[in-house]
């Protein structure tokens, strides 16, 4: 297979009971290593309601975030039932006070709790 990030190709090692199944990866491990997923929350209390913001990176890389689908969908899965939140998804977000004030309004439009799912905050 062929990483999506260093454009290299690399091979899964596999066993006798794996050796028919298919199984597709994106990113070599080298890269894997390279680009490790931190994964960072924030909560954060607004007027009347409250926003949780979960992001797997620590900065902003130039790199092919695709790859990490797998990573991405599980968080995805695992807060999307959430009770009482209603869910936003953004690449990259830049926490300042213009963006609060706009989770704060559609907060409040909704009437719910929000969580937002990013692939890394943005720190000014």
């Amino acid at each position: 297979m062929r990483c999506v990030i260093c454009n290299d190709l690399f091979f899964i090692k596999r066993n006798i009971l794996e050796l028919f199944h298919t199984q597709k990866e994106y990113i070599c491990n080298r890269c894997y290593k390279r680009y490790p997923i931190n994964l960072r929350y924030e909560a954060i209390q607004l007027e009347k309601y409250n926003c949780v913001i979960l992001s797997m990176f620590k900065k902003t890389e130039r790199i092919e975030y695709n790859g990490f689908y797998k990573e991405y969908s599980k968080l995805f899965i695992a807060n999307m039932h959430r009770k009482g939140f209603k869910a936003l998804f953004f690449n990259h977000i830049r926490l300042n006070d213009e963006t609060l004030e706009v989770f704060d309004a559609y907060s409040k439009l909704l009437r719910s709790d929000i969580i937002i799912l990013c692939l890394s905050i943005i720190d000014e």
